[in-house]
């Protein structure tokens, strides 16, 4: 009977064991955040009268137009946008792809990577990273001035990339963030000191006499 009860709690050791160890070992981790999103107006005179050296142009009123005379030129609209994509995970991630229905304008990746472009028979234009090491990241910087760029997803061969959301914080010395673990360390260990502790009365009170 024992014997049978030790092979039965080895299996499921083993089982437990082989679960675990599943989140122990390297995987890729893809996330990406959109920093910056701006759109200029540029006025459609700004190259024509650039003002004083080191001064903006000042706006012009349109003088008054006689009949059968053209409209002044419209201003146009420049949008820039940035994507930032990293991987957390402790593997390399190979060939990451960046998806868009259509090429944006103009687009270029910062610090500058190997890459290759695709564009599938339905249109959709692929950004193929070759490799994105651990905690490495890169930003895609896109300028348009035809179309708006409409990202679909970004992928990898552990699956597709899931986006993160940011904001701008504050930056504290170092002291501060040491400060915090510090006291996050005595917290844990305090906390394990009494499990502990109650582990051991309850262990002596299922097994009193």
């Amino acid at each position: 009977m024992n014997s049978l009860a030790g092979y039965v709690a080895t299996i499921c050791v083993a089982i437990i064991v082989a679960y675990l160890s599943q989140f122990l070992l390297p995987r890729i981790k893809i996330r990406y955040w959109l920093p910056s999103n701006f759109l200029y107006t540029v006025p459609a005179n700004a190259a024509v009268n650039p003002g004083q050296p080191g001064q903006p142009a000042a706006p012009q009123l349109p003088p008054p137009q006689a009949a059968g005379q053209p409209a002044p030129p419209a201003p146009f609209l420049i949008q820039t946008n940035a994507l930032t994509i990293q991987n957390f995970g402790r593997k390399a991630a190979q060939w990451v792809e960046i998806v868009h229905r259509r090429r944006p304008d103009f687009f270029q990746l910062y610090p500058s990577l190997n890459y290759t472009e695709i564009t599938t028979p339905s249109g959709e234009h692929i950004i193929r990273i070759e490799s994105l090491a651990h905690k490495e990241s890169v930003t895609l910087q896109l300028l348009s001035y035809v179309r708006q760029p409409e990202l679909l997803y970004i992928r990898s061969e552990a699956g597709h990339a899931s986006q993160m959301p940011w904001m701008v914080v504050r930056k504290f010395p170092k002291w501060v963030y040491a400060a915090i673990q510090l006291l996050i360390l005595v917290g844990a260990g305090f906390s394990a000191y009494w499990l502990i502790r109650i582990a051991i009365y309850l262990f002596k009170e299922l097994h009193a006499p």
